[in-house]
């Protein structure tokens, strides 16, 4: 009895795949420009929408609203600095590198996929 309770625990914390990180990554890349229409409704007013564009208002402030959640979430405050440059504010990549001058561009990037595997980790726990 002891050996199948083993053998159905699940694991606390997921790791996220190789294709989790692709999707994180497309998420974060596309944040600014969900963003940038969440911020339209909202200011066009967001309580009159016909039903498509409500459903795309909802399910797009939903969408911000993990990333921004899970960004936060990143425990080292370097790695969170350099994503929320690169991805939140919509930062180009040679713009990230240059904020860090004092850093190689490939500890930046190191760093830029430690914060994107974060992220990932952290949206495959909440899904």
């Amino acid at each position: 009895m002891a050996m199948t309770l083993y053998k159905e625990q699940m694991e606390l914390f997921p790791t996220a795949g190789r294709d989790d990180v692709k999707a994180a990554k497309s998420l974060l890349s596309r944040y600014r420009r969900i963003k940038m229409v969440v911020d339209d409704f909202e200011r066009n007013g967001s309580d009159k929408l016909p039903p498509k564009q409500e459903a795309l208002y909802k399910a797009y402030k939903y969408q911000t609203g993990i990333i921004e959640r899970a960004v936060n979430l990143i425990t080292d405050d370097e790695i969170k600095r350099i994503i929320e440059i690169r991805y939140l504010k919509g930062q180009p990549h040679h713009v990230t590198i240059a904020r860090f001058e004092l850093w190689h561009p490939s500890t930046v990037d190191r760093k830029i996929n430690k914060g994107i595997e974060s992220v990932a980790n952290t949206l495959l726990l909440w899904n």
